[in-house]
């Protein structure tokens, strides 16, 4: 009987929106999927003299859903990179270079890599970067969505959980491929998932990092980016979108709840002035240290020696501030905000990663 278990997922980076590919090369470890293919129906609305429901026709054919996951530090780089725009990376330590306590890693090289909101278009037929995301389900042939492009990307950080997140795509062509094996380097201790211990939130009181400091009080806060598209249909001969073409502003929501122990938030909110806002995830297992490095750096802006992911959001503004009295349980503020876009660093906001992985530019 076939079940979830034997469920795999699989991307490769498409050369255009209309590449249909029929293989992959990066996995990925997912913990559910709603990846469905859709058929739009087209009925007839002509008058016949009968009651019943006249004939329909084949519509658009397309693909779309969400792929929720545990990110972690090797793996999550393919959505930064599908969602955000084409990270630049470097190299920190060479490849042999291993920690003194780099027992898991021995000889791996240290990346980081800087995901900065792509401005133009990846081609004239679709914003953002397209991919291939094949999709098997433990029968027969896998499911490939080619074209597919994230217009989703979600971060949840809840104290007491794991961190999850959750891509959305939307895809131009739906086809099946056979079934290719997986490979297993996702379970390897590269490939664990972060942890709530392991984030900090700093918020400033102002839009520098001179003034950022840890705030212990968010129990959760959720980071949401989307990049709305529509699907273009042109009489090109098919029944598949043409192109994906951006029709909102891009934006990333911010949400949570505080412990609430003090109005400085609130102050925060009455003003409607932006902060300086910064996330950081850092696995500081030891047994994790990666590469030959003089001292390990939790706060350095490389993260140095650990699997790290960090969230830079220059202004960061409060929407909403919510702290009722709901009896004599104790007092939880929720929150809304959002990023704004900041003259002086020429973005909204940034991701930085710190894996194994060599670069998402290819």
């Amino acid at each position: 009987m076939p079940s979830g278990t034997g469920a795999q997922i699989g991307l490769v980076k498409a050369s255009s929106l209309g590449h249909n590919i029929n293989s992959v090369d990066l996995w990925q470890n997912f913990v559910s999927e709603s990846i469905e293919h859709t058929l739009e129906e087209l009925p007839e609305g002509s008058i016949t003299g009968r009651r019943d429901e006249p004939p329909s026709h084949k519509g658009i054919d397309t693909g779309a859903g969400d792929i929720v996951m545990e990110p972690n530090p090797n793996a999550i780089g393919v959505w930064l990179n599908a969602a955000v725009g084409a990270g630049v990376s470097s190299l920190v330590t060479d490849a042999d270079s291993t920690g003194a306590n780099s027992t898991v890693h021995a000889g791996q090289p240290q990346f980081f890599h800087e995901f900065v909101p792509r401005q133009d278009a990846f081609q004239p037929e679709t914003f953002l970067e397209p991919y291939g995301v094949m999709v098997y389900k433990d029968v027969a042939s896998a499911f490939m969505f080619n074209g597919a492009v994230a217009t989703g990307l979600e971060f949840n950080i809840q104290a007491g959980q794991l961190v999850g997140a959750t891509a959305t795509i939307m895809s131009r062509n739906v086809t099946r491929i056979q079934r290719i094996a997986a490979i297993n380097s996702l379970v390897s201790s590269g490939g664990r998932p972060f942890v709530w211990d392991m984030a900090s939130v700093e918020i400033s009181t102002d839009v520098t990092c001179a003034n950022l400091a840890a705030n212990a009080n968010f129990e959760q806060i959720t980071l949401s980016l989307t990049t709305p598209q529509e699907g273009v249909v042109l009489l090109d001969g098919t029944k598949k979108f043409a192109e994906f073409q951006p029709n909102d502003f891009r934006k990333l929501a911010i949400s949570g709840t505080i412990s609430f122990a003090s109005q400085a938030e609130y102050d925060a909110f009455t003003a409607y002035e932006a902060r300086r806002m910064r996330i950081t995830l850092v696995n500081v297992n030891s047994a994790l240290t990666l590469g030959n490095i003089a001292s390990l750096d939790v706060t350095g802006e490389l993260l140095l020696g650990y699997f790290a992911m960090r969230f830079q959001i220059p202004q960061m503004k409060f929407l909403s501030w919510s702290t009722p009295v709901g009896g004599p349980n104790r007092l939880i503020t929720s929150f809304t905000a959002k990023a704004e876009y900041d003259d002086t660093e020429d973005r909204m906001f940034s991701i930085e990663l710190n894996n194994v992985t060599s670069g998402y530019e290819n």
